[in-house]
């Protein structure tokens, strides 16, 4: 008997401001809420992919930091909303929810889907949690800029794979994905 189940993913987009006249800004253009329902034991064990589901820009007058990570009540595990029934664990890691977050120029420091962690030991995508240098063209570019501008630089669009495999209780379960964009410290 095939159990449905239907994860959803709500995005929320973090900006942390400058000070004076520097600016940060990360605006989302499309994709905020998404949702995944398996119907099929392969969708259950090979994915669902939601190609370019979400894309934002970014428009700061600073060198800049991009991370990814996820938020939920429990550090580590999707949020239960609604179970359907006992059988299986409720206990679902956030890592069974990739992504790929590429700009048009290919700058993001991640090529490929790769598993979400908690925000608390994000995913950076441009720059890092250290100092870094000013890189103006090619991977990791963080060099102040508008999308308008720099297009290839400055926009990105977001892939999503969730492979939840069969072992997880069926029901609805939801959790936040946070991008942040920071000034280059």
């Amino acid at each position: 008997m095939l159990r449905p189940i239907m994860l959803l993913t709500v995005l929320h987009i973090a900006v942390s401001f400058g000070i004076s006249a520097q600016t940060l800004n990360l605006e989302i253009t499309k994709g905020t809420d998404l949702s995944f329902t398996f119907n099929t034991i392969r969708q259950y064990t090979s994915g669902v992919v939601l190609g370019n589901a979400t894309e934002f820009t970014i428009d700061t007058t600073v060198d800049w930091d991009l991370y990814v990570g996820t938020e939920t009540f429990t550090v580590g595990q999707w949020d239960l909303i609604e179970t359907y029934s006992s059988a299986g664990t409720n206990a679902i890691p956030v890592s069974i929810l990739e992504i790929r977050a590429d700009s048009p120029g290919r700058t993001s420091q991640q090529s490929a889907f790769f598993p979400l962690q908690d925000i608390a030991t994000p995913t950076y995508l441009i720059g890092s949690n250290a100092n870094d240098i000013s890189i103006g063209t090619g991977v990791g570019t963080n060099d102040p800029g508008d999308p308008i501008a720099d297009p290839f630089t400055h926009k990105f669009r977001v892939s999503y794979k969730l492979t939840p495999g069969i072992n997880y209780a069926p029901g609805i379960y939801s959790l936040t994905v946070v991008f942040t964009v920071a000034e280059d410290l």
